[in-house]
């Protein structure tokens, strides 16, 4: 018997009925019927060895043996009656997600819509690659866009070069533009500026390359620590920052594509669960494209669901 009673339901029916020292009372307190009620009753009897109740025709009462096992079949009540609430509030508990930085509000908010469409709550958490990574691994998030070469991604942005507004050149950039032209100041190098998220090795690594083969000097090609930093550059100089178009717009920038190679910014979704993962995908994949400035629809690939995703 003690392998098919539900001990649960049973524990219920009978704190209830000896809260109100009523088999009525109890059932109806239960949701069973007086009849449900003292089967089960009967049932959890047989299973623990022992009578619970002295019943009387006026009223119900608990034996010595009702009053010892008592509080632990109240606290098993409890404890599942906590863990619906746990399971309540973890639903309704915002989905932690580690996105790039300087992702316009508005943008975010079209992903949290997006999001909450699909029943399921965001809290987008900015971070450059190396903290979305991080913060991924210590739990402080569930879900994050890895920045990933272009092989694994899943969706993808064509990088080129930004520059002034009022800036008159046009057609392919290459880095020999950056050598110094005749008569410009020592130390007034013009420079190219990464922003933190291509702050990764099939970005910069690339770059650096590119840069000792058009014979440049190392700090013509550098890494922002912001892209506030990036663009306060451009703007009151002829520097460069490496974005994407939909950034240049953003921004208000002149953009052109690269000449010397092509690179993207690309991403994946990284996630330890991967029944999340398809539910954050099939509500928000739009949206994430459009935060990315993807090319098109990006390159639809499964989701990685690796608990150590790559360092960038």
């Amino acid at each position: 018997m003690g392998r098919s009673l539900d001990v649960l339901a049973a524990c219920e029916v009978f704190v209830a009925v000896a809260d109100r020292e009523s088999f009525t009372a109890g059932a109806l307190a239960a949701g069973v019927s007086q009849s449900v009620a003292s089967r089960r009753i009967g049932a959890l009897e047989a299973h623990l060895g022992g009578r619970l109740f002295d019943r009387t025709s006026r009223r119900v009462a608990l034996t010595a043996f009702g009053r010892g096992v008592l509080p632990g079949a109240a606290r098993l009540v409890g404890a599942a009656a906590d863990l619906v609430d746990d399971a309540r509030r973890s639903r309704s508990r915002p989905l932690s997600v580690g996105v790039p930085p300087s992702v316009p509000p508005l943008v975010l908010a079209e992903l949290c819509a997006a999001g909450a469409a699909g029943r399921l709550p965001l809290a987008p958490v900015a971070g450059n690659p190396a903290e979305r990574a991080e913060a991924f691994r210590s739990g402080s998030t569930s879900l994050f866009l890895e920045n990933v070469p272009p092989d694994r991604a899943r969706w993808t942005a064509s990088l080129g070069v930004g520059s002034h507004p009022d800036d008159d050149a046009t057609g392919t950039f290459r880095l020999g533009e950056l050598r110094p032209s005749r008569g410009r100041p020592m130390g007034a190098l013009r420079r190219l500026w990464l922003q933190p998220e291509d702050d990764v090795p099939h970005v910069r690594d690339r770059l650096e390359r590119a840069r000792d083969e058009a014979g440049l000097a190392p700090v013509q090609v550098r890494v922002a620590e912001s892209t506030v930093r990036a663009l306060s550059e451009i703007l009151v100089s002829d520097d460069l920052v490496l974005c994407t178009p939909s950034e240049a717009r953003t921004y208000d920038l002149r953009w052109r594509p690269l000449g010397d190679q092509r690179l993207v910014r690309a991403h994946t979704l990284a996630a330890g669960d991967e029944s999340l993962a398809e539910r954050f995908l099939a509500s928000c994949s739009p949206a994430v494209a459009t935060l990315l400035g993807a090319d098109g629809t990006g390159v639809a690939r499964e989701p990685q669901t690796e608990q150590e995703p790559a360092r960038g």
